[in-house]
């Protein structure tokens, strides 16, 4: 445990998290203003620096293909399912947008570096994903990217589950021998 606190103030640590925030904005905002190309140039600039071999974690990759899978399919799930839509004009109005794809990316790129400490207990990835995931698609409403097409509390529950699922897998195919 108390290397899980110290490696949380280490340079990568800072520089993942602020890197996939700028992730998160570029792709978020820049989807209300029907622009693709920030969230592809700040996604590129995470995984340039965070797959560099002396930044590079052993499952990153790995963490990258399975997030698209979970991608793709929890996304395009709401839109199919009536519970939000997507505002970015997109060719495949039913399946999730390529920017939240991009926003996929980067969030595998950080479970093994700033959100390293959900590995401390089995029980942090679900009760994380739970609470952060309505709150930031909230934040995405906010800033014109999503529109819930349900009841918010439905939506939230069914964000919550989704995400303390998605989150658990993600960080159990993250653990590696070397973590130890």
């Amino acid at each position: 445990m108390i290397e899980v606190i110290k490696s949380m103030f280490r340079v990568n640590v800072f520089v993942n998290a602020m890197l996939f925030n700028g992730v998160w904005l570029a792709c978020v905002v820049g989807s209300s203003k029907q622009l693709v190309w920030p969230a592809l140039l700040s996604c590129l600039v995470l995984a340039v620096y965070q797959l560099a071999p002396k930044n590079r974690h052993p499952t990153d990759l790995k963490l990258v293909f399975l997030s698209v899978f979970l991608g793709v399919l929890v996304d395009t799930m709401w839109v199919q399912f009536g519970l939000m839509d997507f505002t970015e004009k997109r060719p495949f109005s039913a399946l999730a947008p390529g920017w939240i794809i991009v926003l996929w990316v980067g969030f595998a790129l950080t479970v093994n570096h700033s959100l390293k400490w959900l590995k401390a207990h089995p029980a942090l990835p679900a009760v994380t994903g739970a609470i952060a995931a309505p709150l930031t698609y909230f934040a995405g409403i906010k800033l014109g990217a999503v529109e819930y097409t349900a009841s918010v509390p439905l939506v939230s529950g069914a964000l919550a589950v989704a995400w303390g699922i998605s989150l658990t897998i993600l960080v159990k195919v993250a653990i590696h021998p070397s973590d130890d």
